[in-house]
Formats: structure tokens, C-alpha cells, sequence
């Protein structure tokens, strides 16, 4: 019997002994992991309220979220949003089941306000953004797909990709964020922003890491306050590097800064979506990476 399985020989050299490698990772209060994370959120909150409702999973998609930037107004020790950041959900959602409504736009609605107050604490849901929901029907072709086996069909061309194990120089962009959030952040750096993106660049064997932080302006004094919290951020990496590899490291934090013209990252909310940057599903799986990963079975472009 074909089983479909075909094994192919390894021409290719191995990730950590190429001579150069970029990997970048968005963080959660990213506009564009933001639309992600919308994405994921209104789907588990559709499929809990057709389970509730109807005792099965009915057809939807919720992927075309759009995160538009809204404007603000930064300022040490304070700051506001003029105009609030703007979200769009998108998508198909069955609404009607053996002729009951289903109250999709409203769980959609309040499952994005609920993700985004737990994602940016630093925000008002209801001051800050417009969730706006578009969620359309579905095609009854499409519905009818979705329900005619045992288990939910796919209803789209659709395959997964998966990797392992990271190499050294993703291993450390990636955990460079977290530690930033789960760590520095909760021991003391308050001012430090869920908006963080590591960019980690190997040549031969030095790691250079390029930090964005989005600072928040209500827990900075002034600009001297402002360059210590960069210091500290840049202090506490480098230590924390030393455990993880042999090779250099050098760490720069948020790069676009203008000292003699006082232009520096600070945010009120501590996410560039509040002026910056907008946001889409799937950019944060788009991003350039120009690594090439290899395992055991196969070699495979990959992003961050």
C-alpha cells in the first residue's frame, strides 16, 4: 500500500553553521500579533457560544482582522490617545441555526474587548478603540463542506508546518522578548511596553539583537529617566545572554532614537498601534527572515 511518505537526503548546510542568519519575533502588543490574536480570540469565543447554542461547531472564519493605528499624544509621566485605534473584524460566522439567531457580532464584540485589556493593560477598551464587526455569512456551499464528515472539514486549500529544535540565535531573540515581558517588567520596569520586537541578526558568531520597546510615558520622569530605562534594558540582556551562548552578543535598544532632538520611542498605551502602526493577520508569520532552518527531513524557509 502507498502510504505518501517520501524521504529525501540533506543537501543543505546546517542553520548554525551558516555564516549568516536573521530572525525577528514580534511581541504580543504588536499591532500585527494584536490582529493575530483577535483572530484566535473570536474564533474560540464562536466556537464556545455554538457549542452552548447549538451543541456542535458550525462554519466560520475569522481571519481577515485589521488593527488601524489610531493617533496620540505621548508625554513624560502621562499622555493621551486623540483618536482611538480602530479594529476591524472580518470574516464569515454562521448566524442562524434550525431558524434561531445566533448572537455572533455581540460574542465577537465583547471577546475582542475582553482579549485587548488583558493584552494592553495600559488601555481603555471603551476609550481607546472601536471594535467595529463585519462578520458576514458564510456560502452555503461552504457550510455544507465544513459539516459532511464526523469532524469538521477543512473548506480551503490548507497545510501546517512545523520545525524543531530552534537554533541558538532564534532560541535567544525569542526568549529576549519574554524576558523583557515576564520579567523585567514585572520586577520593576513598569515603563516597559507589551509592543516589543527583537530583531536577532548572527554573523559568523556574533548575535546582534535590535530592540523596539514601546516605552510608557506615565512611568518615565523625563528623558534621563527615559535613556536609564534604556541602559538597565540593555544592562539586564547582555547579563542574561552570557548563560545562553558563547558566542558575542551586542544589544541595541530602540535604535531610532534622536537624543539631541528629543525624539524618542514613548507611547502612552505601550503599543505602536495607538499612532505608529497598523496591523493585519498573518504579518507576523510574514515578516523577513532570511535564515534557512534545516531538520532531520526536510529544509524549509521559515519566519519569526
Amino acid at each position: 500500500m502507498d502510504r505518501n511518505i517520501r524521504v529525501e537526503r540533506l543537501i543543505e548546510t546546517p542553520i548554525e553553521q551558516q555564516e549568516i542568519e536573521i530572525v525577528e519575533r514580534k511581541g504580543i502588543g504588536h499591532p500585527d500579533s494584536i490582529a493575530d490574536g483577535l483572530a484566535e480570540t473570536v474564533s474560540r469565543a464562536l466556537c464556545n457560544l455554538y457549542n452552548d447554542t447549538c451543541g456542535t461547531i458550525l462554519h466560520h472564519n475569522t481571519d481577515q482582522v485589521e488593527v488601524v493605528a489610531g493617533r496620540s499624544a505621548p508625554a513624560y509621566k502621562g499622555g493621551d490617545l486623540i483618536s482611538p485605534i480602530y479594529v476591524l473584524l472580518n470574516g464569515r460566522a454562521t448566524n442562524e441555526f434550525e431558524g434561531k439567531v445566533i448572537a455572533t457580532d455581540t460574542t465577537a464584540i465583547e471577546a475582542a474587548r475582553t482579549f485587548l485589556k488583558e493584552i494592553i493593560p495600559n488601555i481603555n477598551p471603551e476609550k481607546h478603540i472601536i471594535v467595529d464587526c463585519k462578520l458576514g455569512a458564510g456560502s452555503t456551499d461552504l457550510q455544507d463542506v465544513f459539516k459532511r464528515g464526523r469532524a469538521p472539514l477543512a473548506n480551503d486549500t490548507s497545510f501546517g508546518v512545523g520545525f524543531a529544535p530552534l537554533s541558538e540565535t532564534e532560541n535567544l531573540t525569542y526568549t529576549t522578548e519574554r524576558f523583557m515581558l515576564e520579567t523585567l517588567k514585572k520586577r520593576g520596569l513598569a515603563a516597559i511596553g507589551e509592543d516589543i520586537k527583537v530583531m536577532g541578526f548572527r554573523e559568523g558568531n556574533t548575535i546582534n539583537l535590535t530592540i523596539a520597546c514601546a516605552i510608557i510615558g506615565k512611568y518615565v520622569d523625563d528623558l534621563d529617566s527615559y535613556l536609564s530605562i534604556k541602559e538597565e534594558i540593555t544592562e539586564k540582556i547582555l547579563d542574561r545572554s552570557a548563560k545562553y551562548t558563547d558566542r558575542d552578543v551586542n544589544v541595541i535598544v530602540n535604535a531610532a532614537d534622536n537624543i539631541e532632538k528629543g525624539s524618542v520611542y514613548l507611547t502612552v498605551t505601550g503599543t505602536s498601534a495607538e499612532m505608529g502602526d497598523d496591523g493585519s493577520v498573518g504579518r507576523r508569520i510574514q515578516s523577513i527572515t532570511l535564515a534557512r532552518y534545516t531538520t532531520l527531513s526536510q529544509t524549509k524557509w521559515h519566519t519569526r
